[in-house]
């Protein structure tokens, strides 16, 4: 009986943020003015990875990026993600892995998700349990340690607005055995 209140609290939150996500995309690809946020930044687990996992364990292999990018592209899915359609809707590039700095360009924001990311820290190896090492407390690490470098390089001349004005996700899955 305890196992089935935890499925039923789970969809509720699935629930809750696919709501949230689809209000968000309404009110702005329902807007006839230009999105009001510059960049998105993002924290997650492989609904997100745009390229992170791969960046640091090695390219997703085919069939993963061949139906719409037509090559591996980093994410673990053969077409787009959600933070792709919600960065197209925007009007916004889609953002690139923060972890992969080969051609990386930040000025519409970063992804700092990583396929198979926890939200509490993992005590072993992807290798052992399959999970990622880089949890929700090391995306936030990577992200205040940016945002710090973002600042030191704006100093030096203008590069971006406040991150005030910026869109921030988190999405992460959480799964029950």
């Amino acid at each position: 009986m305890k196992a089935m209140e935890l499925v039923g609290e789970k969809w509720i939150e699935i629930v809750t943020c696919l709501v949230i996500s689809t209000t968000l995309m309404r009110s702005v690809s329902g807007s006839e003015s230009e999105c009001i946020f510059p960049a998105i930044f993002n924290l997650g687990d492989s609904n997100s990875d745009t390229g992170g996992l791969s960046a640091a364990f090695g390219q997703a292999p085919p069939p993963n990026g061949i139906t719409y990018f037509h090559s591996p592209n980093g994410r673990f899915s053969d077409g787009r993600l959600i933070i792709d359609f919600i960065a197209e809707s925007s009007g916004l590039a889609y953002l690139r892995a923060y972890l992969d700095s080969v051609a990386s360009n930040f000025t519409h924001g970063a992804n700092f998700a990583t396929a198979g990311s926890t939200v509490r820290p993992q005590n072993t190896t992807i290798s052992q349990s399959g999970y990622s090492p880089i949890s929700l407390d090391v995306q936030f690490v990577q992200f205040s340690d940016f945002k710090t470098r973002s600042k030191l390089v704006r100093q030096q001349g203008p590069v971006h607005t406040p991150l005030i004005s910026y869109l921030f996700l988190v999405q992460l899955q959480t799964l029950f055995t």
